[in-house]
């Protein structure tokens, strides 16, 4: 089985941060790509001491371009990281087996959709720790997939480019292959995918403040009424 990362590079320092505690890790990735859109940071540098592959575009691909870069390596599993996370030294094993375990989608957080009619479910916190996996409507933060889930991906046009790759990934893999999407198990630090407990999460390159909440409920109704998707019912594992 091999995995691969693929880690983003925009505006945010903590680069280094994430690659120290990667090649930390206990199961350690195959191969670890920094996917960087613009050139607001000069990560050669980093590149020199780390040896990590380097993919750059002087084009902002926004949200989607990183999950479809995913389609050029060699790896079974794929864990996309957002840039404002530092992984505990377990990240991956744990997320990886619990993905395998599930056959789901694993997410750093977990989010029951806006739109979802279902009453009394639950939205986990972003910096809970968790005895088990948490069924949501769709995660964030991380995602740890199959490769071939991508094909589900990019097998429906998405509503819009700028936002929504979250809701999408999750949404067209539950339509097309039956998977479900869990905010992953997190029992302690080290298992944990942000030892930074989500205060790198709050600047202001955050997407969730700039990107207007009635264009995120779009994706949803898109999905909810142009493709028939239901949202969970229930959290039963």
């Amino acid at each position: 089985m091999k995995i691969a990362v693929i880690l983003t590079q925009y505006k945010r320092s903590h680069l280094e941060k994430q690659l120290i505690s990667l090649y930390r890790q206990t199961l350690c990735a195959n191969e670890i790509v920094v996917f960087q859109n613009e050139s607001h940071i000069d990560i050669k540098p980093l590149q020199g001491k780390y040896g990590f592959k380097h993919i750059h575009s002087d084009i902002n691909t926004k949200y989607y371009g990183r999950f479809a870069f995913g389609f050029s390596l060699d790896a079974d599993i794929i864990i996309i990281m957002d840039d404002d996370i530092i992984p505990g030294k377990n990240f991956i094993k744990n997320f990886v087996d619990q993905c395998l375990e599930l056959n789901g989608i694993i997410g750093g957080n977990g989010r029951i959709a806006i739109s979802n009619e279902n009453k009394g479910l639950n939205q986990p916190s972003d910096i809970s720790f968790t005895t088990t996996p948490c069924k949501v409507d769709f995660v964030g933060h991380v995602w740890c997939f199959k490769k071939e889930w991508l094909h589900y991906m990019f097998a429906i046009p998405p509503f819009t480019y700028n936002t929504g790759e979250d809701m999408h990934l999750c949404f067209s893999s539950k339509l097309l292959g039956g998977i479900k999407s869990y905010m992953g198990m997190q029992k302690s630090l080290d298992d944990h995918c942000d030892t930074a407990r989500n205060n790198l999460a709050t600047d202001n390159f955050s997407s969730y403040k700039t990107t207007p909440r009635e264009l995120r409920v779009s994706v949803e109704r898109y999905f909810k009424d142009k493709y028939k998707l239901e949202f969970i019912r229930d959290q039963n594992i």
